[in-house]
């Protein structure tokens, strides 16, 4: 048999907005699902109704099922969604922060009820609703949390409305995405109609929305069919009332420059979190290791200084903020150093008839202001990172990265060089300025790309041991040989 469960949530208690359209949405799904004589039985929920009693029909309908051969799980969710902690939350109406838990119902719990009936395939079509607030957020953390649900059936497809750090759009009387679904089926011109007819239709609608953006997460082979679009689902589709459909494009008008705005809005971190960015880096990189075979040759430090001693050739990042129109919190530092009047004649001969109103140790000199490096202009916990390895044999080097950073309200910018240590005699050892400096820029909302970013570094350092050390070690062994 196959099985629906269609649950909407559009009123919500003070701590969140509500969501009208959400009930026009599963209004529709609802009767398309009945409509199409594919489902057996329909769980409908479209009431505004505590979490215990909505977690309460869930139970008790998959309980119902739980002995019989289940070929299809349909489930459809219209309301807010979170992401957070690694793992995704479906909010109920008297969703509360405090109670996140027991008033929401978390992606895991859904995916352990829906294996007890062991459906040979499901399809979870999620439209998470935000009108405005964004409350799923971190694209690159939640599309892998879904990529790793699907090993969990057989065989499934998840449509999701927009699981990146955007908004799933609504009118007051229906949200975007439900409604791009709606029209895959109404305009679809066979009998027969699969996931994939369905989702090919919704990613040519969003194709040019820059504002949403859904995704697909698919284990299956394109074969399996929603439905066959019989006479009364065609009837049911071309009786709807079409004004819903006009009032979508003209409110979607009507908020563009404000959903820009939102938009761009989304990118800009706050001083407290940037701050709280910086420090969750730190504490991700004090968890870095070394392997078996490195960590017999060599000691792992990683220091957070407050300071830029130890970083040469500062003034690098001063030309690049010279040369580069740019938003970071960071500006130019200067040294005034003397100039050799006589390195011109003029020079000299206006050094010789003016000497006598100068100073006698200056008189010889003229002083200009030179670009030495740059300054921070934003307290930050920490301002450069060194990542350094020291050799625990006198036949082996030591090496370090060194990392320093610029910061806007939307952007962090690394700035690194890698370099050895050479031995001027055994208590003394100094770091090979000889070096070159590298760059890379990020989104400050994309933290896991900026720990892949720090993760690049720490390898090219390690990268560059280990090609030293084989050069040294294992290509002379086999030149000898």
């Amino acid at each position: 048999m196959n099985l629906a469960i269609i649950l909407s949530v559009s009123e919500y208690t003070d701590s969140i907005n509500n969501l009208p359209g959400c009930k026009k949405d599963a209004d529709c799904i609802n009767n398309i699902i009945t409509k199409t004589s594919k489902f057996d039985e329909i769980l409908f929920i479209n009431e505004k109704l505590s979490s215990g009693i909505v977690k309460e029909k869930l139970t008790t309908f998959i309980s119902e099922h739980k002995n019989k051969r289940i070929d299809e799980l349909f489930f459809y969710y219209t309301g807010h969604g979170e992401f957070k902690n690694n793992e995704f939350y479906y909010l109920l109406s008297d969703y509360n922060q405090i109670k996140k838990n027991q008033t929401s119902l978390q992606n895991e719990e859904v995916d352990s009820l829906f294996r007890t009936l062991n459906p040979d395939i499901v399809v979870k079509v999620i439209d998470a609703c935000q009108s405005g607030k964004a409350y799923i957020k971190e694209a690159g953390a939640i599309t892998k949390y879904f990529q790793k649900t699907i090993n969990r059936f057989n065989r499934c497809y998840f449509l999701n409305s927009s699981l990146k750090d955007q908004s799933s759009f609504q009118t007051e009387v229906i949200s975007d995405f439900t409604l791009s679904f709606i029209n895959s089926i109404k305009e679809h011109d066979t009998n027969e109609i699969r996931y994939k007819d369905i989702i090919d239709f919704i990613s040519d609608v969003f194709e040019k929305n820059t504002l949403q953006t859904p995704f697909f997460v698919v284990q299956a082979d394109y074969t399996e069919k929603f439905c066959v679009i019989n006479k009364t689902l065609k009837e049911y589709l071309n009786s709807l009332d079409t004004t819903f459909f006009d009032e979508t494009e003209e409110k979607e008008v009507e908020t563009s420059l404000l959903d820009k705005i939102k938009k761009q809005a989304a990118e800009y971190f706050t001083k407290e979190q940037a701050i709280e960015l910086l420090n969750e880096l730190k504490l991700n990189l004090n968890e870095y290791k070394l392997d078996d075979e490195l960590n017999e040759i060599f000691d792992l430090s990683i220091i957070f200084q407050e300071n830029y001693d130890g970083i040469v050739n500062k003034n690098t990042i001063g030309k690049w903020l010279y040369e580069n129109p740019h938003e970071y919190f960071a500006k130019l530092s200067h040294v005034r150093e003397k100039k050799d009047r006589h390195t011109n004649i003029l020079g000299s001969l206006n050094a010789l008839q003016t000497s006598s109103f100068l100073n006698p140790i200056e008189e010889d000199f003229e002083f200009e202001w030179v670009r030495n490096g740059f300054e921070l202009e934003v307290e930050v916990p920490y301002k450069s990172i060194f990542f350094t390895l020291n050799s625990k044999f006198p036949n082996i080097e030591s090496y370090t990265a060194r990392i320093i950073y610029l910061l806007s309200k939307k952007q962090i910018r690394f700035f690194y060089f890698l370099t050895n240590f050479e031995t001027k005699n055994w208590d003394e050892r100094k770091l090979n300025t000889k070096i070159e400096w590298f760059t890379s820029e990020f989104q400050l909302k994309e933290t896991e790309k900026i720990m892949e970013g720090l993760n690049k570094i720490f390898n090219q350092l390690i990268d560059k041991i280990k090609k030293d050390i084989e050069e040294k070690f294992v290509n002379k062994e086999t030149s000898k040989e």
